[in-house]
């Protein structure tokens, strides 16, 4: 089903955690994903993590991790602008 997996960069990632910081409430400094960003920068199939893990925020309604190299707040605001773009098709 998620075959993309494979080639994932982050697939041999010891500590998971860096693509879960802890990050204090309020804090807007973007440092806690730099971890994060090294290996999604450089995937060749972060569009298929980004398309695996939006179906799934949809139905649960929340958030959480880097997926498909962005933030949760990213992710926020590509659905925001990306969607109309979909139903437009």
């Amino acid at each position: 089903m998620h075959e993309w997996r494979d080639n994932a960069e982050c697939r041999d990632v010891r500590d998971p955690a860096i693509f879960f910081p802890d990050i204090p409430s309020g804090d807007v400094r973007g440092f806690y994903w730099n971890k994060a960003r090294q290996f999604c920068d450089v995937c060749t199939v972060k569009v298929e993590c980004l398309m695996s893990e939006l179906p799934h925020e949809e139905l649960t309604g929340r958030r959480n991790g880097m997926w498909g190299g962005l933030t949760p707040k990213e992710r926020d605001e590509y659905v925001r602008v990306a969607t109309p773009l979909i139903w437009r098709k």
